[in-house]
């Protein structure tokens, strides 16, 4: 009886150790949704949306969005958001103006919370090195393939 009580007793922790990350899972995320090709000339519809379930105060600190009409052109800003709450949705329109690749990036650090200051994956910002060079996990990136209007390629 005694050994029958032990395999009891070790079963439900095994169980409840094996649920427990589920339960108590924190879900930080941002994502980027962005067509994957369109024609030259036409307009692109991004949505960059963050949000943090995480509890104990935290909230989206920053949110960054960047778009680069072209690969040889400069990085132009879209938005820039401090201090806000919990969640946070933004879409753009962007002109896709010439053929090549249209780049979004997008960046968020979720602050005041029991982890201190964080990316989407949970992990301690790195002010200095990914934040620095909007680098994963930090930051977002999707690319919009722009091909010529009116045709395939």
């Amino acid at each position: 009886m005694r050994m029958n009580t032990r395999f009891r007793w070790f079963g439900v922790v095994l169980v409840l150790g094996l649920l427990a990350p589920a339960l108590g899972a924190v879900e930080r995320r941002l994502e980027i949704t962005a067509p994957a090709e369109v024609s030259a000339g036409t307009t692109v519809s991004v949505v960059v949306a963050a949000a943090t379930d995480a509890g104990g105060g935290e909230r989206i600190g920053f949110f960054q969005v960047e778009f680069r009409p072209a690969e040889d052109a400069e990085w132009i800003p879209l938005a820039y958001v401090d201090n806000i709450g919990t969640e946070h949705r933004q879409e753009f329109a962007l002109t896709a103006e010439r053929n090549g690749v249209l780049r979004v990036r997008a960046r968020v650090a979720f602050r005041d919370g029991l982890a201190g200051d964080v990316d989407q994956s949970g992990a301690a910002i790195r002010w200095h090195d990914t934040w620095a060079d909007w680098r994963e996990p930090a930051a977002r990136h999707a690319a919009v393939r722009v091909r010529p209007a009116g045709g395939s390629d």
